[in-house]
């Protein structure tokens, strides 16, 4: 029998979460046929959380509740791509497992058999999945559930199980132990916006000043695939996606009077388009004449919008982190300049637009 020792760690780093193996060879030796051919693979899983950490806007750094764990699946098939294995772990075990390592068999595994390991966190899988062509035409399609307000994104996970997280590797069973590592992403990605006047807007317009109201994100995908195939393709689905939030008002953001930040948060799947199809954002916005937003009969509503253009090609990836800085420097949205930098999750992507005349 050979011995197979797994540990899923899911930590929040640059990489995503990451689930790591443990080779130390603990409890008695495994048992074989006499000719090194292994009746079934004893299999030690430990998933650790990750402790806190907290960020500013716009940091990218994952938050607690988006990288939390209630439920994992571990499925292994063997070259065939048939299922050999099926472990739902529960959340008791999830949260006993960092102490106690969950101990299993993987039958019918022999020295030099290659298999494909997929581990699926905070989601279900149907037990009609019995192939590994079955789970990789699996869809996400509660993109919704992962948004609401602004005060609720930014302080827990709106979806009730939390985020959903998959990852894959392929090994071949050795004699003794078989190390596994697989790399445990997050199926959505992340799109911080943060809007501000600039001081163009202030030479051209004097004490006038903007109050952003609401943030728009259309055109995204509804589904995307469970398993990421990003590397082929993505999900083929229409791209109606809408989510709206109200701004955010940082007043502490800016010293000029009434130059405020504005923030809102989204989560939304992933998705590769050209121009004219990518997500789209717009901004809806009063403007005021004279500054005093207390007084009204001086405002008027406009709106900006400008395209996600994500890393590179308006493609945005899954477990990415995007930050878009939309700075207002006018009435229209016409000007559109863009600068992009790359950190945190598995990717901090920071989109600058200037918008107006």
């Amino acid at each position: 029998m050979k011995k197979l020792f797994f540990k899923v760690a899911a930590i929040a780093a640059m990489m995503g979460a990451v689930v790591a193996c443990n080779k130390e060879n603990i409890g008695p030796a495994p048992e074989t046929n006499g000719n090194g051919v292994g009746k079934g693979a004893d299999i030690e899983l430990t998933l650790q959380n990750p402790s806190n950490e907290t960020r500013a806007f716009g940091a990218g750094t994952t938050e607690t509740w988006e990288k939390s764990i209630s439920s994992a699946v571990l499925l292994v098939y063997n070259s065939s791509g048939t299922q050999i294995l099926r472990r739902v772990l529960t959340s008791a075990e999830v949260t006993a497992s960092t102490g106690t390592p969950i101990k299993f068999v993987l039958p019918g595994t022999d020295v030099g058999a290659s298999c494909d390991f997929y581990v699926v966190i905070n989601r279900t899988i149907p037990d009609a999945v019995t192939t590994k062509t079955a789970l990789l035409a699996e869809l996400e399609s509660d993109i919704a559930s992962y948004n609401g307000t602004y005060a609720n994104v930014t302080t827990k996970a709106m979806r009730p199980e939390g985020f959903v997280m998959t990852g894959t590797a392929t090994a071949k069973i050795v004699s003794g132990t078989t190390a596994v590592a697989v790399t445990v992403k997050r199926v959505v990605a992340k799109v911080e916006v943060q809007c501000i006047m600039t001081d163009s807007f202030r030479s051209k317009y004097g004490n006038g000043c903007v109050q952003v109201n609401k943030i728009t994100l259309s055109k995204g995908a509804e589904k995307s695939y469970l398993i990421d195939q990003t590397t082929s393709k993505y999900a083929t689905v229409s791209s109606t996606f809408t989510s709206a939030q109200d701004a955010y008002c940082d007043k502490a953001g800016v010293s000029a009077t009434n130059q405020y930040k504005y923030n809102n948060l989204f989560y939304i799947n992933e998705k590769a388009a050209a121009a004219g199809s990518r997500v789209k954002l717009v901004i809806e916005a009063l403007y005021d004449a004279d500054g005093n937003l207390s007084t009204t009969t001086d405002q008027l509503p406009i709106s900006y919008e400008t395209e996600l253009t994500g890393a590179t090609g308006g493609k945005i990836a899954r477990n990415g982190s995007y930050k878009v800085n939309a700075k207002l420097d006018g009435l229209t949205g016409q000007d559109v300049t863009l600068a992009i930098t790359v950190a945190n999750w598995e990717a901090l992507v920071t989109q600058d637009v200037n918008l107006g005349q």
